[in-house]
C-alpha cells in the first residue's frame, strides 16, 4: 500500500532535498496532499477486470441467445442443435460468476480506500506538531501499516476497517454478528434465518505486530542521541457508520473514527519526542 504521506514543518535542507527525491512529502497536517496510489491501482485493476469478464461473458451470453432464437424459427437449423448451445450458455455464466468475484475484490478494495481517506480527512484536525504518513511500508519483511502518527506525546500506528454491523471484540477474538429473521429469497419466496456469528482475523493482533515491528525498526536505525527504549501505539479504528461495537476487554484501543483525534491529542507518555527527533523518525520511515 504505498501512498505514503506525512505532514508537519520541516526546516532542514537535506531533509527537504531528501523528499523533492522521492514521489512522498511532508506537509502541514491541515493541508493533506493526495494519498498514494497502492489502493487506487488495486480498485482501478480489479474494476477492469470484472467489466472484461463481464462484457465477455454477456456477448456470449447474448450471441447463444441469438443463435438459439433462429435455432426454433429456421427450418434448415434444426430444433436439435439448439441442445449443443448448453454448454455454452453454461460457460457464458461461468465467465460471469469469474467477474463477479473480481467486482466483489473491487468493492472490498474500494471500501478500504474511501475508509483511509475518512481516517485521513479527520487527522487533519490535528495541528501541526503532529506528523502523519500514509500506507508505510517496511522494508526487510517488517511489514504494512495504513498510516502512523508522530507526535510529541508518541508514535501511534492505525489500523482502518470498513466493517458495518455488529461487531464482538473478547480481547484479541473478534466475531462479526448477522441479525436473523425474515428474509426474501433471490426467487422471492420469505424464509427464516436465524442469528450468525463469523470469527474474523484479529485486528487488534494485526496492530499490536505493526506496532512492534515499528518499535523495533525505529530502535535499530539509531535516531536518538542516546538508547532510548520507545513505545509504540496501536489503534484499530472503524469507519463505518453503521459499525456498531461490543468491546469486552480489548487489548489495543478501538475507536470509531470520529474519537480518533481527540484520543491522539490526550494520550500521554512518558516520553516526548521533539521536532528534530520526529523529523529523523519521518526521515527514515520516508526512505
Amino acid at each position: 500500500m504505498f501512498r505514503s504521506e506525512a505532514e508537519g514543518k520541516i526546516q532542514s535542507p537535506p531533509f527537504r532535498k531528501l523528499l523533492k527525491r522521492r514521489r512522498f512529502t511532508i506537509n502541514n497536517m491541515k493541508n493533506l496532499q493526495k494519498t498514494g496510489t497502492y489502493l487506487e491501482e488495486k480498485v482501478k485493476v480489479y474494476r477492469n477486470i470484472s467489466i472484461i469478464f463481464f462484457a465477455i461473458g454477456g456477448i456470449i451470453l447474448i450471441i447463444d441467445g441469438i443463435v438459439l432464437i433462429y435455432s426454433f424459427i429456421s427450418i434448415n437449423f434444426g430444433l436439435s442443435y439448439s441442445f449443443y448451445l448448453l454448454p455454452i450458455s453454461i460457460f457464458s455464466i461461468f465467465i460471469l460468476g469469474i467477474g463477479g468475484f473480481f467486482f466483489q475484490k473491487y468493492l472490498n478494495y474500494n471500501g478500504g480506500l474511501e475508509a483511509e481517506k475518512l481516517v485521513i480527512e479527520h487527522l487533519k484536525n490535528l495541528d501541526d506538531k503532529y506528523y502523519l504518513i500514509n500506507d508505510v511500508n517496511l522494508p526487510n519483511g517488517y511489514g504494512n501499516i495504513d498510516h502512523i502518527i508522530l507526535g510529541p506525546n508518541g508514535i501511534f500506528v492505525i489500523e482502518t476497517k470498513n466493517f458495518e454491523g455488529e461487531i464482538i471484540c473478547n480481547g484479541d477474538e473478534w466475531i462479526r454478528h448477522y441479525k436473523g429473521g425474515l428474509k426474501i429469497s433471490m426467487k422471492g419466496r420469505p424464509y427464516y434465518q436465524e442469528d450468525r456469528d463469523y470469527e474474523i482475523k484479529s485486528p487488534s493482533k494485526q496492530i499490536k505486530g505493526n506496532a512492534l515491528k515499528l518499535k523495533h525498526y525505529i530502535e535499530s536505525k539509531n535516531v536518538f542521541s542516546k538508547s532510548l527504549r520507545i513505545w509504540v501505539e496501536g489503534i484499530v479504528v472503524f469507519t463505518h457508520d453503521n459499525v456498531i461495537l461490543r468491546l469486552d476487554n480489548p487489548n489495543v484501543p478501538v475507536l470509531k473514527v470520529n474519537q480518533l483525534c481527540n484520543y491522539i491529542r490526550n494520550k500521554e507518555s512518558r516520553i516526548k519526542f521533539s521536532s528534530q527527533e520526529l523529523e529523523k523518525i519521518a526521515k527514515i520511515l520516508l526512505r
